[in-house]
């Protein structure tokens, strides 16, 4: 217990005292060296749709969702963001044994790119970002590669769940984070034939599916369990 409470003490004096973009490259740099092996069993083909007949999963979450204050420039960079990122993404195809790499697809934003500032999170704390809003992508994906039987190689759960309760469908604690490139989200396809994903904004919402080109026999259940809303010093988690 006290090397736990003497670790977390280094770690508020280092966001204290270093940068937070100074942090971040530094993982960043981190990160590329680590994943140099890896690189080969990372999916990056495109596909089209025809031949992936079988509905493995299907969802879909709402660009603007009630109950979350932002700016209008924030608000519409974010939608920006979160078409661009589904673009990069869709019709990805994953072949047996292959992994799913988010930020292999859509890279590092920038405004080059056309990514634009929108909310995120730095430090558990609100603030304005390139390419921010994005993780709307990330859990609509981790979403549905639970449904479709993908194995979960890397997930980041959020700091804060921002999410309303109102109308909501999707456990607490389905979420998944990303920053690039030290925090990806990652999913191998265990499954005898390829998979698709495929990402479009429609009608206010952003839309996904994960298909695959026969019936793979799949009876998948996502339950919630043993959830609570607990009071502390800080708030209620």
């Amino acid at each position: 217990m006290k090397n736990n409470n003497r670790f977390r003490q280094l770690q508020n004096l280092a966001r204290r005292v270093v940068p937070f973009a100074v942090r971040v490259e530094l993982r960043r740099s981190l990160r590329l060296v680590k994943e140099i092996e890896s690189r080969r069993l990372i999916s990056r083909k495109i596909g089209p749709r025809e031949g992936f007949n079988c509905l493995l999963a299907r969802g879909q979450s709402p660009l603007r969702r009630p109950g979350i204050e932002a700016t209008p420039l924030l608000q519409d960079g974010k939608e920006k963001n979160v078409y661009l990122a589904a673009g990069a993404i869709d019709g990805v195809v994953i072949e047996p044994g292959e992994i799913f790499s988010y930020h292999a697809l859509v890279k590092r934003p920038s405004r080059l790119r056309g990514y634009r500032l929108g909310l995120e999170l730095h430090d558990q704390q609100e603030a304005a970002g390139i390419g921010g809003g994005c993780c709307q992508v990330s859990n609509l994906l981790y979403w549905l590669g639970l449904q479709a039987g993908l194995k979960i190689v890397e997930r980041h759960r959020h700091a804060l769940d921002l999410f309303p309760d109102h109308q909501r469908s999707v456990p607490f604690g389905c979420g998944a984070t990303v920053f690039y490139n030290y925090r990806d989200l990652r999913m191998q396809n265990p499954h005898r034939e390829a998979v698709r994903i495929g990402l479009s904004i429609q009608d206010g919402f952003l839309r996904g599916e994960v298909r695959s080109p026969i019936d793979l026999g799949l009876e998948i259940g996502i339950q919630e369990l043993n959830h609570r809303f607990q009071k502390d010093r800080e708030g209620v988690v």
